[in-house]
């Protein structure tokens, strides 16, 4: 009779077991389910928001440039342009540009509403003026506060924003560059170098595609950096193709210094900020009056165009665009450093390439590759985006030169709040920011 009991009491007990099991299954599939739903649609509507602004941000520089090759002499205004710049920054935003977006993710700061309409409008008029920045940095600005906004208005907790901020990057890089897959990988690893978000993952990539869709929708022209061909793999260009990623990531360190000294050693001028900056601008001027043009002005993607068809272009061309984006960040000009970067690799690739016995348009590529990697620590999005650019014939150069060129690099970037959580030069975590 006992047993008979125990063995009820176990019966009971084992479909009371199950029960509770399959309540509790049933619990997570739905909170689970409630959770998908919503970061779908934050996503989409992060996306959306974003890929609107930005695609009339995108217009609004294409716009800006026409009109300043269209009337070369609009030049002379940049010290009045980098004084209005100046003065609206000092009164309404006193934020570190990226490294403030940084720094919503890496601590949760708060990233002030000012800073998109500011980067872009600061944006459009220092490439209507020449000065030699570029656009997906603000683009990073834009969205990491756009998306920070969003999270705000949705009362999100802190670590939800956090992953509005990157959709919000990955959505505004998506749109400006037409890179979707790298926009979604840059945005996750871009903060903490060693480590990538992926609990994000499905925010960033349900922003960045409409974005993307949206911005051909709305006219945005992508960048039409593409190769005609791809020299066969070889063992030969393989030791050449490690010798260039050394050479990059060399350069890679003296375009980051160069971005880090000339703005603080600018700053030692004993007069105050906004004419400080008219001066640096007046710099810039005479940098481009002796230069015999504007090749160096604005963001230079039609250099990148002639230097991955393999044309010719000035042996010191990428020294003297470094020079030119220093001086017109140390000036207060606003758009960020990722093209000028990208016209520092290709540059660079096309003189130095077929000395290395390197097709001059394939080491431009590589080249690009390779800065982008050094400059941001994003070795995956770097890859992901010499494949969309590209096309996936030339991943064996790709691979081997950007992942080179990182171990290479160092511990550099170009923003200083960028958490390097491990290292490259040594094994092991490190917990440092990056340096310039």
């Amino acid at each position: 009779m006992d047993q008979e009991n125990n063995t009820e009491q176990s019966k009971n007990s084992a479909q009371g077991s199950l029960s509770g099991l399959m309540e509790a299954l049933g619990f997570k599939v739905r909170t689970g389910s409630v959770q998908a739903v919503k970061l779908l649609g934050y996503g989409l509507l992060c996306g959306t928001i974003v890929g609107v602004t930005a695609s009339i941000f995108a217009r609004g520089i294409e716009l800006a440039t026409s009109l300043r090759e269209a009337h070369p002499w609009v030049i002379f205004f940049m010290p009045v342009g980098a004084a209005v710049i100046i003065f609206f920054y000092q009164k309404f935003d006193r934020s570190e540009g990226t490294d403030t977006v940084l720094l919503a993710v890496t601590r949760s700061e708060s990233i002030p509403g000012t800073m998109a309409p500011l980067i872009f409008s600061s944006t459009i008029l220092s490439h209507f003026l020449g000065a030699s920045v570029g656009r997906e940095g603000a683009a990073l600005q834009i969205g990491g506060c756009l998306g920070d906004e969003l999270g705000k208005r949705l009362r999100f907790h802190e670590s939800a924003r956090r992953i509005m901020v990157l959709a919000g990057m990955s959505a505004a890089f998506s749109a400006l560059f037409g890179t979707p897959l790298a926009a979604t990988v840059v945005a996750m690893e871009i903060s903490h170098v060693g480590l990538i978000q992926y609990d994000a993952l499905v925010p960033c990539v349900i922003a960045a595609l409409p974005a993307y869709y949206i911005s051909g929708m709305l006219g945005v022209s992508k960048h039409p950096w593409a190769l005609s061909s791809v020299a066969p793999f070889t063992l030969p260009l393989a030791v050449s193709t490690l010798v260039f990623s050394f050479l990059c990531a060399m350069l890679s360190i003296l375009f980051v210094v160069a971005l880090g000294r000339i703005p603080a050693l600018a700053k030692k001028i004993p007069a105050k900020p906004i004419p400080r900056g008219a001066i640096m601008a007046l710099v810039l001027l005479a940098m481009t009056l002796l230069s015999g043009g504007q090749f160096y002005n604005g963001a230079g993607g039609h250099v990148i165009t002639e230097c991955l068809q393999g044309e010719k272009v000035p042996v010191y061309a990428f020294l003297v665009k470094i020079l030119f984006t220093a001086v017109s960040v140390a000036a207060g000009f606003k758009g960020g450093e990722i093209v000028p970067s990208l016209f520092v690799g290709a540059s660079f690739g096309s003189i130095v390439g077929p000395l290395l016995g390197l097709p001059g348009g394939l080491a431009a590529a590589i080249g690009m590759g390779c800065l982008f990697c050094c400059v941001t620590n994003c070795p995956l999005g770097s890859l992901l985006i010499c494949f969309e650019m590209f096309g996936f014939e030339g991943w064996p150069y790709y691979l081997l030169g950007i992942a080179f060129a990182y171990q290479l690099s160092g511990n550099y970037g170009l923003y200083h709040h960028q958490k390097i959580r491990y290292g490259k030069l040594r094994i092991g975590r490190e917990d440092a920011n990056a340096h310039h």
